[in-house]
């Protein structure tokens, strides 16, 4: 007979969801639940119908010359050689068009404004001045319409944010000009909306994404949590003063062994999980400490268990950034894991990105090496993107959906960009390498390139919107649809 733990007695097996467990003990799910998986407690998040979505947006396309290998087995020399290990998920798209290849607006214009608009929404735009700095748009965006679906099923109820915006250096290189190519997300427009007043702005500040992510889970649990109800200033005093996260759960991890009866074995497996995230996060601390007393270090990442520090705002080195984007990937999976969202959208740069990337020595602006013809240049900083959004793959790919699945398997990453250029006469719409990754719940096959043949971005929409339950054949313009890519 197996001895138990703490004397307690097993209970009969009953599974439970992920949402379930949230409701019960919070952030604390994030170790209870995998265990109650070992278990067989846990029950399936069904995906098939609901996956995860991503938009993921990058300013300025890849060069389409540089980013057309002969398979996916073999990307090194592209601007996408560091997917090669996430191979087997990705698609990836050549002679794909934006707006059909010519912008699509009422009035002037302006491809910077077509890449961006049309990337995301499909659809058309106007003008309040002469340039695509002063560009906005009626419609709403992919992420949005996704988000809107979600929140009116009954399945989904219990998800309690119904998208995540975030950035890092999410700016065009002339915001003081005007702020059109900075919006990414994008709801209908409605009466008494200002100009841009139906964009939505990416929180850039990773702690304050990891501050809406706690209120929620907080806010999530249940009268049997530990946590406070609903309170708002009670609830953020609480997480104000429980600066460990180890000490913050110490009493649901107690609770939980009672509520789920685990024997020793599994009770020492989750003992060791949370001595392993407290030893991880007291060595950050230590590091932490350790860079701040010599300004010649360079300041430790803290994981997610940690409030993250980064900003984005206002900043266009990717040496800067690039802590920022790895925090917002982190809080990307904290709310994929405790199933607080379906969607995201990440901003990398906006439009006509004024980015540099002094430690490779690339001190111009991104858009200036477009319109200098400096190709070499563009397919380096590209690699960053790039190796962002690998980094975001291996986030998804490491949280356990059950069944063998992980929630890359069960979501549709769309790697969106604008238009390109090679020199100071023009940009272009066409023959844009979008790179979509995951399974989107068993929908799409992956590990290969499609040539789209002059098809628009549209389609590769209606596909997503599809997998995530909505039945439509157009999205945006309908004469730029022909139907699902995927």
């Amino acid at each position: 007979m197996t001895t138990q733990s703490d004397g307690i007695r097993p209970r009969a097996r009953t599974a439970f969801t992920r949402r379930e467990v949230m409701k019960t003990f919070g952030l604390s799910a994030l170790l209870i639940h995998p265990v109650l998986r070992s278990m067989a407690y846990a029950a399936p998040t069904p995906f098939e119908t609901a996956p995860r979505y991503v938009l993921f947006f990058k300013g300025g396309s890849f060069y389409p010359a540089r980013t057309n290998p002969v398979s996916l087995a073999s990307l090194g020399g592209t601007p996408i050689a560091p997917l090669q290990p996430h191979a087997a998920d990705l698609v990836l798209f050549r002679n794909m068009n934006i707006h059909g290849g010519s912008p699509k607006s009422e009035g002037y214009t302006e491809e910077h404004a077509a890449g961006v608009i049309g990337c995301t929404t499909g659809n058309s735009y106007k003008y309040a001045g002469n340039d695509s700095y002063f560009a906005y748009t009626d419609n709403e965006s992919i992420d949005v319409r996704i988000a809107r679906s979600y929140a009116e099923r009954a399945d989904l109820r219990e998800v309690p944010l119904a998208s995540l915006h975030i950035g890092g250096g999410a700016h065009s290189d002339a915001d003081q000009v005007g702020v059109g190519n900075r919006f990414i997300s994008f709801r209908n427009r409605q009466r008494g909306d200002t100009r841009h007043g139906n964009a939505i702005e990416p929180i850039q500040d990773a702690g304050q994404v990891y501050d809406t992510l706690m209120r929620v889970a907080a806010a999530s649990c249940n009268a049997h949590s530990n946590q406070p109800g609903h309170d708002k200033a009670q609830m953020a005093t609480a997480l104000t003063r429980r600066a460990s996260v180890v000490d913050f759960i110490l009493a649901d991890i107690k609770d939980a062994k009672r509520r789920y009866g685990m024997d020793s074995e599994h009770a020492r497996k989750l003992d060791g999980m949370l001595d392993g995230w407290s030893q991880t996060e007291k060595s950050v601390h230590r590091r932490a400490d350790a860079s701040a007393a010599s300004s010649t270090q360079r300041a430790a990442s803290c994981p997610t268990a940690t409030r993250p520090s980064g900003n984005g705002a206002n900043t266009y080195s990717l040496d800067k950034l690039s802590p920022v984007h790895d925090q917002m990937i982190a809080l990307i999976k904290l709310a994929f894991e405790t199933d607080l969202t379906r969607v995201a959208a990440f901003t990398l740069s906006g439009g006509s990105s004024g980015q540099t990337w002094p430690s490779r020595g690339i001190h111009a602006a991104h858009h200036q090496l477009e319109h200098s013809g400096n190709i070499d240049a563009l397919v380096t900083i590209d690699t960053y993107y790039a190796e962002k959004f690998a980094g975001l793959l291996a986030a998804l790919k490491s949280i356990d959906d059950g069944g063998g699945r992980t929630a890359l398997y069960n979501s549709s990453v769309l790697l969106g960009m604008e238009c390109w250029s090679n020199s100071a006469s023009g940009h272009y719409l066409t023959n844009i390498p979008f790179v979509f990754a995951g399974q989107g719940g068993g929908r799409f096959k992956t590990g290969r390139i499609v040539d789209a043949n002059g098809r628009n971005n549209n389609d590769l929409h209606v596909s997503c919107l599809n997998a995530a339950g909505i039945d439509i054949k157009t999205f945006g313009l309908p004469s730029l649809c022909k139907g699902p890519i995927l």
